[in-house]
């Protein structure tokens, strides 16, 4: 053209017309559209929270968490006592809802077996795991919770022994008491302590005790919960129970020569371990397994090879009291399953033979006397370990009861008791009933040391008010709390696992 203009190509022209400038505007805006509703359905990234465990008494669960479940408190208790450090706890984390879930570390007594069959089926599987934290929630129920060898504990059988065996209502009530009395001393990190610190005693109780080892304390005061039937999976004290248990494994130190639980005096090992396994035979709580074991092997390695007997310091020559509280750990533990090795048994027989005097109806504390409160600990021992000389253990029996209980004499009554019904001894009915009232008639009724006992007792004395309520307790679940760790089984050496 003249005017010097380049003519539009025949694409320009197309993409030029106003139909096709149309075309883009409805293309963009449509791709504009399309991106926007695909950015809107693409989620957020979610917090992946875990979900809380809260960990929980049976009797602290609602209805609300438990449907069906009969009773129950209000508080749920957080556990954070330090675990042995050779266990850590599995760490559970899954993914929301974010409710939290409640594991409850307690089943509900007997009575309550349908609300909690009801509960565990409605709960979802990872509602209760195998292993946390705690000590283990057993799926199975009580009745698995509960081996026939203990049910004379609780019950209908508890009340059989009592009625049998020389029981009263006012001994189980004042077992009540006592109960309740140690309950109320317990300290906030679940010990017990002999100089009653660190509970809500404030100075409340006189006659406090003077031995500084807290698993002897600890032990000491489980050990009548035990006898009652109350375990951290069962009874009315579970809390309790639980909180005292978890205090034990936490003192668990591990040593060469197994787990340590003395704290200076080999008394503190035996109680402990003892309180232990007889919760271990009591539930079947795996969670308590290692801990036995562990300080089973201690027990082994600390016994003298030399005389068979224990005393405060691993590998010292033997004495009667301590080597009795060795031999009641192992037998427990060995009804509870764990292994009791035949040299560790055959020392201690061989102990005996060294401390026994008239042919072995009387036994001293390290040499062979006729003295009261350890002849009584060795004869009950001769018990333990299946000596065939019943005879003999007839007449050392006869000769501490016939003069009757000494009033005072708690942890002389302590053996003596266990021993003589055991034999069913001819002097056992009038020296259990002399004994049992004088018990009931002295335990505290006023203040705050309401439910205790204080007795002048020379060979417990350090223990304090502590030691001689968990004691009188003992004694007085004598008609049922021998079964089975004190019973036919273990007199006629019943073979261990």
């Amino acid at each position: 053209m003249d005017d010097g203009e380049t003519t539009p190509s025949r694409i320009e022209r197309l993409i030029g017309h106003p139909a096709v400038r149309s075309t883009y505007a409805s293309l963009v805006t449509h791709v504009v559209v399309l991106i926007g509703l695909a950015l809107l359905m693409i989620p957020g990234r979610a917090t992946v929270r875990p979900q809380p465990i809260v960990i929980a008494l049976a009797d602290a669960l609602a209805d609300d968490v438990l449907p069906g479940s009969a009773g129950g408190g209000t508080e749920i208790v957080a556990l954070l006592a330090e675990e042995p450090a050779e266990e850590a706890p599995a760490i559970v984390a899954v993914d929301p809802p974010v409710e939290p879930l409640v594991v409850p570390i307690m089943v509900a007594a007997p009575d309550d077996a349908s609300a909690v069959a009801a509960a565990v089926a409605s709960a979802p599987d990872q509602a209760v795991p195998a292993r946390n934290a705690s000590l283990s929630a057993n799926r199975d129920g009580p009745q698995a919770a509960r081996p026939t060898l203990y049910e004379g504990r609780t019950g209908l059988a508890r009340g059989r022994g009592v009625a049998e065996r020389g029981g009263s209502k006012a001994s189980e009530e004042a077992v009540e008491r006592g109960l309740a009395w140690l309950a109320r001393h317990q300290a906030i990190d679940g010990s017990w302590r002999f100089d009653l610190s660190g509970c809500r005693c404030d100075g409340g109780c006189r006659d406090p005790g003077t031995v500084s080892s807290t698993t002897a304390s600890t032990g000491i005061a489980l050990l009548p919960f035990l006898g009652a039937g109350h375990t951290h999976v069962a009874g009315d004290y579970r809390e309790t129970v639980t909180r005292g248990l978890y205090y034990l494994m936490s003192r668990l130190q591990a040593t060469p020569r197994g787990g340590d639980l003395s704290e200076g005096t080999m008394y503190g090992h035996g109680v402990a371990t003892l309180a232990l396994a007889e919760a271990l035979g009591m539930t079947r709580d795996d969670v308590l397994a290692r801990p036995v074991r562990d300080a089973m092997r201690f027990i082994e390695r600390a016994q003298d090879t030399h005389s068979g007997g224990w005393r405060y310091l691993p590998g010292q020559p033997g004495d009667t009291t301590v080597t009795a509280w060795q031999l009641a750990a192992l037998r427990s533990a060995g009804l509870a399953g764990i292994a009791v090795p035949s040299p560790t048994m055959e020392g201690i027989s061989r102990f005996l033979d060294r401390v026994q005097t008239r042919r072995g109806e009387a036994y001293g504390y390290q040499s062979p006397q006729a003295r009261p409160c350890t002849s009584a600990i060795g004869l009950l021992c001769r018990l333990y370990t299946g000596w065939p000389e019943e005879a003999t253990i007839d007449r050392g029996l006869t000769a501490l009861a016939k003069g009757g209980p000494d009033p005072d004499a708690i942890y002389l009554n302590f053996y003596l008791s266990q021993a003589l019904m055991q034999r069913d001894h001819p002097l056992w009915s009038k020296w259990n009933v002399r004994n049992r009232d004088q018990l009931v008639a002295r335990q505290a009724f006023r203040g705050h040391e309401a439910g205790s006992w204080f007795l002048a007792d020379h060979d417990t004395a350090p223990g304090g008010r502590l030691a001689h309520t968990a004691l009188a307790v003992l004694t007085l679940e004598v008609y049922y709390r021998l079964l089975p760790i004190y019973g036919p089984d273990a007199v006629r050496g019943a073979p261990t696992p």
